[in-house]
């Protein structure tokens, strides 16, 4: 199916309150927060506790290639220039000039645990034009520490362009376009599924759509992107996470799973949290645990598909419907355990049938499900 064809699918009208789920998330998530409206001033005390508020996993871990030592450790956190944070924070604005990684420590360096696809130094990719409010700098100058309006620290300075408030509030009031497919490049800058990207002039179905650097390029619909947010369907979301199917999985980036989630819904208007654990807290909770397999398809046969999010612990699964008599889930996944017992390296986006791919036994880890309505 074309792009083309995904804007054509009759819209059914559903219950999914934009708006009432958006605010559900900036209610209930203290890290999400509207970046415009940020105060010029923070206290010192409060950006302190920001920055040591989390911490790596326990166990053994290695930084990059060796293990990770105290002495790490402390250049680590020298590097965080504490010392130097004062009583009252002025904040600055912006937005990111291209997709940006954002980390726990300031260091390009990956903190593993023999695994480097799993980075736990790694919070999160920013889209490009991701507003931003700068609110302290490392020990080397190289390193800012950042607000995202869903996630908070540090990101290399260079990938930032500084704004004044009104110029960051101008941007964010300009009509746009928002990508409808996984990945595109405009200018060499590279957007992916639920960006939104500015435009300024509209002739017919091109656009001249503002990139983060101020330069300007012509675009067209038909390249993934939609004028404004698409109404929501089960269908248009089906079509979206099929067109992903096979994907490679990112831990931290696009896509890991709660990424996945977060970058559909968005597509729709919905402004979701971060992490799987956040996401948990968004939604109408429907049960947060099963005693048989047989409960658990028979709960979600009654809830609506591409509106249902089945939670573990740190991971979150799209319900996508019955295909035949047994339930379907959309995810990105680095592995699975079967029922029986084998394990299933797949490290992309994936497509399951419960029965047919021996899932049965996942009713036994859910610690919620909840329905975006």
């Amino acid at each position: 199916m074309s792009l083309l064809s995904l804007l054509l699918i009759p819209v059914i009208a559903l219950a999914l309150n934009v708006s009432a789920i958006n605010r559900q998330a900036y209610e209930a998530i203290e890290y999400m927060k509207k970046i415009e409206e940020f105060p010029d001033y923070i206290q010192g005390e409060l950006l302190k506790l920001w920055l040591t508020e989390d911490s790596l996993p326990s166990g053994r871990l290695f930084y990059g290639d060796e293990e990770l030592k105290k002495e790490h450790m402390k250049s680590l956190h020298e590097n965080m220039n504490l010392s130097e944070v004062p009583p009252k924070v002025e904040v600055s604005f912006g937005w990111t000039k291209k997709p940006t990684d954002m980390k726990l420590y300031p260091t390009r360096v990956v903190i593993h645990k023999g695994d480097k696809d799993i980075d736990y130094n790694q919070y999160t990719m920013l889209d490009a034009f991701t507003p931003v409010v700068l609110l302290h700098r490392s020990k080397d100058k190289r390193w800012c520490y950042v607000h995202a309006p869903y996630m908070r620290g540090w990101v290399e300075c260079v990938s930032l362009h500084m704004a004044s408030r009104e110029e960051l509030k101008h941007i964010l009031s300009l009509p746009f376009l928002v990508v409808i497919k996984g990945s595109l490049k405009i200018g060499g800058v590279w957007f992916y599924l639920g960006s939104r990207v500015p435009y300024l002039e509209k002739e017919k179905n091109r656009y001249l759509v503002l990139l983060p650097d101020g330069s300007r390029r012509w675009v067209s619909l038909e390249e993934g992107f939609h004028e404004g947010f698409l109404k929501f369907s089960p269908d248009r979301a089906k079509h979206i996470l099929d067109s992903l199917l096979g994907s490679p999985y990112r831990w931290g980036s696009k896509w890991d799973c709660s990424a996945l989630v977060k970058d559909l819904y968005a597509v729709f208007g919905l402004e979701l949290p971060r992490n799987s654990s956040q996401q948990a807290q968004v939604g109408r909770v429907v049960a947060t645990s099963f005693k048989s397999y047989e409960e658990l398809k028979e709960t979600l046969r009654g809830l609506p598909p591409f509106q249902t999010l089945i939670f573990f612990k740190g991971h979150v699964m799209i319900y996508g419907g019955m295909e035949g008599n047994e339930p379907v889930v959309y995810h990105a996944v680095y592995k699975l355990k079967s029922e029986t017992g084998s394990e299933w390296w797949i490290k992309a986006i994936k497509k399951n049938l419960l029965e047919s791919h021996r899932l049965r036994n996942i009713h036994r880890a859910i610690v919620s499900v909840n329905v975006l309505d």
